[in-house]
């Protein structure tokens, strides 16, 4: 049974962690905040605090982080990635960064004697926890291959892409339609709105139409809230990422000399979520707040 380093444990950490206690993986666990990890300690996890004692530790990392700055702090930094004797050691990068990032991160783990797989994930805390995520891999074939019998405790389905970066171009694809779908959802509610229609009748037979996304459903709670003015700090997907996401989408586009017109737009809404401090909030709750009050 291969030794398991998850860095990373913020709320998809948490749960593939967890999956991995479960089916028994002997897990050791980096965070910057130790205390975020205290779950999976319990649980039997052996938390480092630095990421250069759990490389010696392990066999495989899996890396998921929520943004650039901490990929840094993972690869970049005195005691990490870019200082570690990676012979023999496979990381897994699950974080969703740009294309080029993700290929320079590569070139830290290759040029450490390491073998890298671009892995980032569509699903959430849930999927996670039951090991039903799709992976959508980039790097070498036979490397992936020769880890199925791993992946198959993570995935519901996996996908092997090609080169490295072309894994991340296929999440950041199917990220795109769900983020501006909340915001297209949010007008619709305002046309309802507008003309008298009590709203969470409105939401509730848009969620019986073609006007509900798969998952639209699971999110009614959320958008209810928003309209009533009640959130609550809940969320599995907040407006902070959904930014950074758009963001990425955007400035791959610009790379290859495109533009994303609806991304754009939908980044406004975004953007006034976050001007009244609703970071961590549910990307959903953009279709409440569009239909009560945002312009």
């Amino acid at each position: 049974m291969k030794k398991i380093g998850l860095c990373g444990t913020g709320k998809m950490g948490k749960a593939i962690g967890a999956r991995l206690i479960d089916k028994e993986y002997d897990l050791s666990i980096w965070n910057r905040t130790k205390s975020n990890s205290q779950g999976l300690i319990k649980s039997g996890g052996k938390f480092f605090k630095k990421v250069s004692d759990l490389v010696d530790e392990v066999d495989i990392i899996i890396v998921i982080l929520g943004n650039d700055d901490a990929l840094k702090n993972i690869y970049e930094t005195k005691t990490g990635f870019k200082s570690c004797d990676l012979k023999n050691k496979t990381i897994i990068e699950m974080s969703t960064t740009s294309v080029d990032y993700m290929k320079e991160l590569s070139n830290i783990v290759l040029n450490q004697n390491g073998s890298f797989i671009e892995c980032p994930v569509g699903g959430s805390t849930k999927p996670a926890r039951d090991g039903q995520l799709l992976g959508l891999m980039g790097g070498k074939k036979s490397e992936i291959d020769s880890l199925d019998f791993f992946f198959n405790n993570l995935f519901r389905r996996y996908e092997y892409l090609g080169e490295i970066g072309k894994g991340t171009a296929m999440k950041l694809a199917i990220n795109l339609p769900l983020l501006v779908y909340w915001q297209s959802l949010g007008e619709a509610l305002k046309l309802t709105s507008q003309n008298g229609i009590e709203f969470e009748k409105a939401l509730d037979i848009m969620m019986d139409t073609s006007g509900a996304c798969k998952v639209a459903h699971l999110k009614t709670g959320t958008i209810l809230k928003a309209y009533n003015n009640s959130l609550d700090g809940s969320s599995t997907f907040g407006l902070e990422s959904s930014l950074k996401d758009m963001k990425l989408m955007q400035e791959d586009a610009i790379k290859h000399k495109n533009h994303l017109n609806i991304v754009s737009q939908a980044i406004k809404y975004i953007e006034k979520g976050l001007d009244q401090n609703l970071h961590n909030e549910d990307a959903a709750c953009t279709s409440g707040l569009i239909a009560k009050n945002f312009n």
